[in-house]
């Protein structure tokens, strides 16, 4: 029995080897898994058959690009003829030839995947609009401040707070966006609406809420089917 500093030397040997093989060539231009599977296969061929295997496909398959690596001024010529090299070096493998049966599921699997891909991402409906915002105008942070704590105030109050807080602030600057002809009342009116739905919920959004976050899951399981 081989001692087991050597049988150790061999395994790491053969780890490099496998290793080293599986580098992509410095210098070749690799094609796409759906060019590079039929360039294996034709390398494959050719290595057993010779190079008159490899004129006969060159005039046969010349108006046919998928061969267009056959010619020297193809980027993925020198790829072609490095697996030609490793194929009559015993080195590669041979390509993997699909059963009818299993081209088939692959076929509708591929199909399955696109339909729902359409699903998801291709919206039926235009997406509602997003209301919970408001562009700040152009005014101090300080009143900003003042603009938007007042809003949440009224929001949580009602508008009783509102009638009595315009009527004892009637002659204070800082509050003249209570009234309907200032430029910021808009502004102010929109951010109460926004506070409202924050502070005090409709009874309908928790089943909105719910009904959103099924479809987000839907949406999710979708896309992992996608990518497995």
């Amino acid at each position: 029995m081989p001692p087991i500093e050597k049988l150790i030397s061999v395994q790491e040997e053969k780890t490099e080897e496998e290793i080293q093989a599986a580098k992509p060539v410095i210098g070749i231009i690799y094609p796409p898994p759906e060019v590079r599977n039929i360039v294996d296969k034709t390398a494959s061929f050719v290595a057993r058959n010779g190079p008159e295997f490899e004129s006969r496909i060159r005039q046969n398959e010349i108006n046919n690009p998928k061969f267009n690596f056959l010619q020297q001024n193809d980027p993925y010529h020198a790829y072609y003829q490095y697996k030609v090299k490793e194929f009559k070096e015993g080195k590669a493998q041979e390509p993997a030839v699909p059963k009818p049966g299993q081209l088939a599921a692959v076929q509708k699997q591929q199909a399955e995947q696109a339909r729902l891909l359409l699903e998801t991402i291709v919206p039926k409906e235009p997406p509602p609009e997003f209301e919970f915002i408001a562009d700040p105008p152009s005014i101090s942070a300080f009143d900003l401040d003042v603009v938007r704590l007042t809003a949440q105030f009224v929001a949580r109050n009602g508008r009783q707070f509102l009638t009595n807080l315009m009527n004892r602030e009637q002659r204070n600057y800082q509050f003249d966006f209570l009234r309907p002809q200032h430029s910021l009342f808009n502004y102010f009116t929109k951010l109460v609406e926004q506070y409202t739905k924050i502070l005090i919920p409709p009874k309908d959004l928790q089943e909105k809420l719910t009904k959103e976050s099924e479809e987000y899951k839907e949406v999710n399981k979708n896309h992992r089917k996608i990518s497995n």
